[in-house]
């Protein structure tokens, strides 16, 4: 399985500072918040790259037509994004912008798998994607916090149909964009951003079921989340060289180091995949397990700056999570087989590796996981449909990495953007029961996570 990735990740290792006593010392009054003098306004180019989710469903209405029967299959999987990005924006009051952008680039990922107990093949593979949207933004000075919406074109291939013979549709679909993001100066021109946006990209539909019936069309839904970090360069008349973070940190009244506390909110979604090796009257297959739902919970971490500059630290969460799914497997004749899927919390410790700007934080972290979930394939109240079905409750350990960017609002509060790959393990659960079983199903738990968060430091 490709892996939701938004950064290649390096765990963080926890080095405490040493005991001074000049601590004991009565410090200084901090200076007052500078205003914000960074400049924004102007027309940009950049470059991004990043990962996406495809969260893509094919569902055929009932009633009972031509011998099949109504379900859904659904369909996730992750995949690299890159591309370029032109926009302007215009800076007034003096702390908020408004501006437009575009950007045309690759959304990668593929996914073709055989449908649980039908000799039929669904997938998708993206080729492209394009917005055009509008910001609106918050200036920190060096910093601006941004929400941005607009429109949206996918370029998406569909397969669906008997394995021998799918029937395979390519097509352009248009769509909505909204998201947010932070975006950091790096130095009087450059600056680095972290961006999140969640595509609804329309459907596209088939004539016909995937057994070939005509008069039951399968209608293909698209959805796709990208989170991507990118280089911005503004144009004002005058050359900027690229800093490569090797020229003096910008001015910042804001201490990285040390303890911190905060709270964060966001979105989770489903990356499950099921599997099953089939049963004596049971054909091998699968289906994907989407979704999405609200996460939000708290933080605590230690940061030690290095030098002022490269960041070490550690951090813990615990948090809610609320998604819940169900998927009636497509073509399935009473009895129906329903996987389903619920998430009730998660949390995390992880380390924390990075450089500051100054007045932002740009990281990578990784540790392990926790994740209370219930998942199984729903049993059917009727002993005599041959469905043994197995749901559980379970909390399960495993692994989490990602990065973000952090920056600071004033002398003790900064905001944050960041995104997670979570894997839980696998559980497994029967689907039928004699004479068409044994027919186990696994699960894999795997999730995307993308938040933002506000954190308070005590220095």
């Amino acid at each position: 399985m490709k892996k939701f990735v938004t950064l290649v990740c390096t765990a963080g290792a926890l080095i405490g500072p040493p005991a001074l006593a000049a601590d004991m010392a009565i410090k200084a009054p901090r200076a007052a918040p500078p205003a914000p003098s960074s400049d924004w306004t102007g027309v940009y180019l950049g470059a991004y790259w990043g990962m996406s989710i495809n969260q893509s469903s094919a569902n055929t209405p009932g009633p009972l037509v031509g011998g099949t029967g109504p379900g859904a299959v659904d369909l996730n999987n992750s995949g690299w994004t890159g591309g370029g990005t032109l926009g302007a924006n215009w800076q007034f009051a003096p702390s908020w912008l408004v501006g437009v952008e575009g950007d045309f680039g690759r959304l990668g990922g593929s996914r073709l798998f055989d449908e649980f107990d039908d000799a039929d093949t669904m997938g998708a593979k993206t080729s492209w994607y394009a917005t055009a949207r509008g910001r609106l933004g918050y200036v920190t000075g060096p910093g601006l916090i941004y929400v941005t919406g607009g429109g949206a074109w996918v370029h998406v291939t569909d397969t669906f149909g008997i394995a021998t013979g799918a029937t395979q549709s390519a097509t352009t679909t248009a769509g909505a964009a909204v998201g947010g993001g932070i975006e950091v100066k790096l130095s009087r021109n450059w600056s680095a951003k972290t961006e999140y946006l969640y595509i609804g990209a329309g459907n596209h539909t088939f004539l016909s079921n995937a057994q070939g019936v005509p008069g039951t069309p399968t209608t293909v839904s698209h959805d796709f989340q990208v989170v991507k970090s990118g280089l911005n360069y503004r144009f004002d008349g005058g050359w900027d060289g690229l800093p490569f973070f090797a020229g003096t940190l910008q001015p910042t009244n804001h201490n990285w180091n040390g303890l911190y506390l905060g709270g964060n909110a966001g979105a989770g979604s489903s990356l499950t995949h099921t599997s099953s090796v089939g049963g004596p009257f049971i054909l091998a297959g699968g289906n994907d397990l989407n979704g999405i739902g609200f996460v939000g919970g708290g933080q605590v971490g230690y940061n030690y700056m290095l030098w002022s500059k490269y960041l070490l630290g550690v951090e813990g969460d615990f948090n809610g999570f609320a998604l819940q799914h169900h998927v009636t497997d497509w073509n399935e004749l009473p009895p129906n087989i329903v996987f389903t899927e619920k998430t009730s919390w998660y949390a995390t410790i992880r380390g924390r590796v990075g450089v500051s700007t100054g007045p932002a934080l740009l990281y990578f972290t990784g540790g392990v996981a926790f994740v209370r979930f219930q998942d199984g394939v729903m049993p059917d109240p009727n002993p005599a449909d041959f469905v043994a079905g197995g749901v559980s409750s379970k909390t399960s350990s495993g692994w989490t990495f990602g990065g973000g960017t952090e920056v600071a609002l004033d002398a003790h509060w900064s905001a944050k953007l960041e995104s997670l790959f979570v894997d839980a393990g696998t559980s497994t659960h029967q689907s039928y029961a004699v004479p068409f079983g044994p027919a186990p199903v696994q699960f894999k738990e795997r999730f995307g996570i993308v938040r933002a968060g506000l954190n308070y430091a005590f220095n």
